[in-house]
């Protein structure tokens, strides 16, 4: 019981802390050009590429950051994120997966990129 107990205040503790560490962080755009832009904000960039047939997304920093980066694509366009290609498993690339899903996203990536956020 005490393991249990240790385990989800660490859990919680670090989930706090890490929501804390985003809270000052700027999602900021650079236009590489007519339809590709690159977001900045903390961890591995985004890219954002959006064409007729819709926005496609390459990585998604960290889950806590996902409305701001939200927020940063509809300043683009108005079409919501229909794929998110996950480059590899670390979670500055892959955090933001279940949120963009929740929103009708389509992740592709590695089959062990679920095995790794599951555990």
């Amino acid at each position: 019981m005490k393991a249990i107990f240790l385990f989800l205040f660490s859990f919680l503790f670090v989930q706090v802390t890490l929501a804390q560490r985003f809270d000052n962080v700027e999602i900021t755009t650079e236009k590489i050009n007519e339809n590709l832009y690159v977001l900045f904000g903390a961890g591995g960039n985004i890219a954002v590429l959006i064409g007729s047939e819709g926005t496609v997304m390459i990585d998604n920093q960290f889950a806590p950051l996902s409305e701001k980066i939200q927020a940063a694509i509809l300043e683009l366009t108005p079409q919501p994120v229909q794929y998110v290609i996950n480059t590899h498993w670390h979670g500055d690339h892959t955090g933001g997966n279940a949120n963009f899903a929740e929103q009708g996203a389509t992740i592709i990536a590695h089959e062990n990129v679920r095995i790794i956020i599951l555990l």
